[in-house]
């Protein structure tokens, strides 16, 4: 989950407007607003929660905001004058925009943070649930100039979306492909795995992703030039993951996903998303 700065600068506006609705006297706050209330404590919990994992540590003032939410959710619980929900919610009303907001927005105008947020965006639309986590993962990593993870973990939403699309087909399909692929001669048929059977997710997991994309050029019908940029890409993931001296810079993050987007995520599975 990535949060903007838009998002929270509209969080604080929403913050700011059910403190206005309070009534600054002693009357007792209504059954709608502490209901509001209690509504925007579990958001803000969900965001500071995002906000931590992806800040870095520069935003330290996250902590006291989640304390005086707490205190906000804790009083929607029983019966509340509306001034002691409005002393909970001040610093929100007096400090959010100084101390989360603004340097969020510094945070992301960062060349590094624009790179990041670029890798997300290429496949917007594109991913599933589990896809879309290894890929938040690689911008986060890419984020903090951890590059050579940033290409492993968008290899893996890759296989991801590989291994999701065999399940869809079935087993057997996929079996048959492998069957129908080694009696082909010459390269890359001849370097699949011999007498493949895979019976389930496991079985697949064991398996060499280069088997997976050799396969591919008969389960998913893509030509050799696609698996050949393919293969690159995976030559890439193992010069990333292992010991060596590959040095990827922020530009060969992106360009490595633009080829996962181009030859992967719009080639395998497309029609299971479009039914």
């Amino acid at each position: 989950m990535t949060i903007s700065s838009e998002e929270l600068e509209s969080f604080g506006e929403r913050i700011t407007k059910l403190y206005s609705e309070l009534d600054s006297g002693p009357g007792y706050a209504r059954v709608d607003q502490s209901e509001k209330l209690a509504e925007a404590a579990r958001d803000w919990f969900k965001l500071a929660s995002a906000l931590k994992e992806e800040s870095e540590g520069f935003l330290t003032a996250v902590h006291q905001y989640e304390i005086a939410m707490t205190a906000v959710l804790k009083a929607t619980k029983v019966r509340t004058r509306a001034s002691a929900f409005r002393r909970h919610l001040e610093p929100f009303k007096t400090s959010f925009m100084d101390e989360i907001v603004v340097p969020l927005m510094k945070h992301e105008g960062s060349p590094s943070q624009a790179a990041a947020r670029q890798v997300e965006s290429l496949f917007a639309g594109l991913l599933g649930p589990e896809e879309q986590a290894y890929v938040s993962e690689a911008a986060r990593c890419s984020a903090v100039k951890c590059y050579r993870a940033a290409i492993v973990m968008l290899w893996a939403a890759a296989v991801a979306r590989l291994h999701g699309d065999i399940q869809r087909v079935g087993f057997i399909a996929y079996n048959q492909a492998a069957v129908d692929s080694v009696k082909k001669n010459g390269q890359p048929f001849n370097r699949i795995t011999k007498s493949i059977n895979i019976t389930s997710l496991a079985d697949l997991q064991l398996g060499r992703d280069f088997d997976l994309i050799a396969v591919g050029i008969e389960l998913w019908k893509y030509d050799l030039q696609t698996f050949e940029e393919l293969n690159r890409c995976l030559n890439t993931r193992n010069s990333a993951a292992h010991p060596g001296s590959f040095e990827p810079a922020s530009v060969d993050v992106h360009q490595f996903a633009e080829k996962l987007k181009r030859h992967l995520f719009a080639v395998v599975g497309v029609s299971a998303r479009v039914n």
